[in-house]
């Protein structure tokens, strides 16, 4: 029977934040190539200027699915549409893996990827 369930890591984004006292945010992406990495350093800054912490820095570690290429032939092919719900996932899951931090939660966040419609 388990030959026929999906792999949970196939749906979800997980991040984890670590703050540190030097100003700058360092990002590690797993499958990167989609812009994820500037899109987490700016959600991570903000979080933390929102919060009124902006003076600190810290590092981002992003593990995200392989997302489908990019067909340029079909601009609205539903690879796109998976990445881009993927860069809305990672965006999520930066900011609350930010404030989990700030709290002193746990630093890892879990965020599962809506499907596009």
């Amino acid at each position: 029977m388990t030959a026929h369930r999906r792999r949970a890591g196939d749906h979800t984004v997980h991040a984890c934040f670590s703050v540190r006292e030097t100003p700058g945010i360092t990002v590690a992406v797993s499958h990167d190539g989609t812009g994820l990495a500037t899109t987490a350093r700016s959600t991570a800054q903000r979080a933390l200027a929102e919060a009124g912490r902006g003076y600190l820095g810290g590092r981002v570690e992003l593990r995200t699915p392989r997302t489908p290429a990019h067909d340029a032939s079909r601009p609205g092919a539903s690879g796109s549409r998976r990445l881009r719900a993927v860069r809305r996932a990672a965006d999520r899951a930066v900011a609350l893996a930010v404030a989990a931090t700030r709290r002193g939660d746990a630093a890892g966040v879990r965020i599962h990827i809506r499907p596009s419609l």
